[in-house]
């Protein structure tokens, strides 16, 4: 079969598959912002796809890329979304976790600048909760994180930036009236994002995805000869992983379950 992109190394199985760290560097080499995802549901999430985000800093970085981008960190201060180069101090939520800060001290031991982009909410007092579950709430922050996203870009012009985001906020067509931020980056930026997708075949509430189960089986020697995970350009991808077209890569693994 194909030996996969130009310059893309030779990926194992001959079809495109390859490492994680090789599909950043072909991100990078097309495109100046690499955006790539983690699994969550709440706080349970899938510590593999944190473990495969060190690899993916280690690669960007030997690419030349030093700003990270992450939905989870809080602005240092009001308008001011870094750059942060102290690993914040969090009692819960996902900067808690110990596999997330093993990425972001990954990033900051590389001398890396990190930056901050999701929204803060305005949350007054005797403001009803249940109002940033909804969809007009939901858009408007993804709306609020691709414009933080084009300034970070537009404030440092040919800095490659990898930007780090939970599940589809980055997927290139709206799922449904949810307007994701990966549908307005490109208008706002003048960027076309390079987008991996590590959730294809996450067990979400425990459940595998329709098709996934048999899919990892015709999969399993290439993924034993990978270490359990592997990506591919989604256009080289198999069914049903070629369906996922808002984004431009997806990830694979054998350890799905989140935690």
């Amino acid at each position: 079969g194909p030996a996969g992109p130009p310059g893309w190394g030779a990926p194992v199985a001959g079809h495109g598959w390859c490492s994680v760290g090789e599909l950043t560097r072909w991100g990078f080499a097309h495109a100046p912002v690499v955006m790539a995802n983690e699994a969550h549901d709440g706080l349970t999430r899938s510590i593999r796809t944190r473990e495969s985000g060190i690899r993916i800093i280690e690669a960007a970085h030997a690419t030349g890329v030093r700003r990270l981008a992450m939905e989870a960190l809080p602005w240092p201060a009001r308008g001011v979304a870094g750059p942060i180069r102290v690993l914040p101090a969090r009692e819960g939520g996902y900067l808690a976790q110990p596999d997330m800060r093993r990425l972001i001290t990954t990033a900051m031991d590389l001398g890396w600048t990190l930056w901050a982009y999701d929204p803060e909410a305005e949350i007054t007092a005797g403001a009803d909760p249940a109002a940033l579950l909804t969809l007009d709430y939901t858009n408007w922050r993804d709306r609020e994180q691709a414009r933080n996203l084009s300034r970070l870009v537009a404030d440092a012009p040919g800095e490659p930036l990898l930007v780090w985001y939970g599940g589809g906020h980055a997927a290139k067509v709206p799922t449904g009236e949810w307007v994701t931020m990966g549908c307005h980056f490109p208008g706002m930026s003048g960027v076309e994002a390079f987008v991996i997708d590590q959730t294809v075949t996450v067990e979400w509430k425990g459940r595998p995805q329709p098709g996934i189960p048999e899919l990892l089986e015709a999969l399993s020697g290439m993924l034993a000869a990978c270490g359990g995970t592997a990506g591919i350009l989604r256009e080289q991808a198999p069914p049903p992983l070629d369906a996922h077209i808002g984004v431009d890569a997806v990830v694979v693994s054998t350890d799905n379950v989140l935690t």
